[in-house]
């Protein structure tokens, strides 16, 4: 698909209704859309216990279900989709976004003065549907690893960094580019981007020639 992206401009579709994403691929100046995915995010013990493989197949199945959608809408055109999950994972537990106030507490709790990884998983689907059939699709997916140390957080600290409402819609129930980063973390190391949400230098530098397509 490499020649056709030189034939013809790319659509860029981002495929999470997270603004940290969003920020993160405008940042670098990519024209994009957004289409939010909505998936089972149920995984198989086998993968519980590889969380690189997890992060990847969530991704793919967030990029997955948006490919399905423009399809069925009649897209017609070259479009790239990109779908990101990220987890925080310490001591081989995997931490997701938080339930509620209780299990915000509870993540934090347990990730204090600990340090663990932050795993995003990227799937990138091509899309060919030049005359809106004879459609091509073919996908690659990877994982990026951050490391990130924990202050010791004592009860009142976490309360208060919970009563922000910043934990909500995060995996590890926190955001390390906000009050998080100030209240929660002693160290980051690795990219920074990926604790965020979205390793987007790595993205872009792997798929280079397709978003010089899309601008």
């Amino acid at each position: 698909m490499a020649d056709k992206a030189e034939e013809m401009k790319i659509d860029v579709i981002l495929a999470s209704g997270s603004p940290r994403r969003s920020e993160l691929l405008a940042r670098e100046g990519v024209p994009f859309s957004v289409r939010a995915s909505q998936v089972d995010e149920t995984l198989d013990a086998d993968l519980l216990s590889q969380p690189e493989e997890a992060a990847k197949k969530l991704a793919e199945r967030k990029a997955r279900a948006v490919v399905e959608d423009v399809l069925n809408e009649g897209y017609a055109g070259m479009a790239m989709v990109v779908g990101a999950d990220t987890m925080v994972v310490a001591d081989s537990t995997i931490y997701g976004k938080p339930a509620d106030e209780a299990d915000a507490k509870r993540i934090l709790n347990e990730l204090s003065g600990r340090a663990h990884q932050v795993i995003t998983g990227v799937s990138v689907w091509l899309v060919g549907a030049p005359e809106g059939e004879d459609v091509s699709l073919a996908f690659r997916s990877f994982a990026e690893t951050s490391h990130v140390l924990f202050k010791a957080l004592d009860d009142e600290l976490i309360e208060r960094y919970i009563a922000t409402d910043e934990p909500w819609g995060k995996a590890g129930a926190y955001g390390v580019q906000g009050l998080g980063g100030e209240m929660l973390v002693e160290r980051v190391s690795g990219d920074f981007d990926n604790v965020v949400g979205l390793p987007v230098k790595r993205l872009i530098a792997e798929f280079s020639e397709f978003f010089e397509a899309a601008k």
